[in-house]
């Protein structure tokens, strides 16, 4: 294949022309991308202000009042969500437990060789849920 057959049909001519023609496209693009940054660099600065108070500690008082406000209002369907810790202990009457919280109603707590046998660990004591 020729380089001038399809799909290497451009010349040298129609090249120039479009280099000609896109200089000064680049160029608007280079001074709308000028007027951008220098539109917006007050702004990434007051941003870069505030990342720095934020990691030094500092809460400005809006942003610490919105999060009081936020935290009040869903910190209790946050806690709901995360928390769901099984607690292992002994009884006074030195008996294992476990206690479990209600959303694990569906996982039953056994232990091997005493209500459960596995055949892969005959030992006493293995602790096994099943769902």
């Amino acid at each position: 294949m020729a380089f001038f057959e399809f799909p290497h049909t451009r010349t040298y001519d129609s090249d120039l022309g479009w280099l000609i023609k896109n200089v000064s496209s680049y160029n608007e693009t280079i001074d709308a991308l000028n007027q951008w940054i220098a539109e917006n660099t007050p702004r990434i600065e007051d941003l870069e202000a505030f990342k720095d108070a934020l990691e030094s500690g500092i809460l400005p008082p809006g942003v610490q009042h919105g999060i009081e406000v936020w935290m009040s209002t869903h910190a209790a369907e946050i806690i709901a969500a995360v928390i769901k810790n099984v607690w292992f202990g002994l009884t006074n009457a030195g008996y294992f437990v476990a206690y479990v919280p209600d959303s694990w109603n569906d996982i039953i707590f056994k232990t091997t060789g005493y209500d459960i046998s596995v055949a892969l660990m005959p030992d006493f004591g293995h602790l096994v849920l099943q769902y």
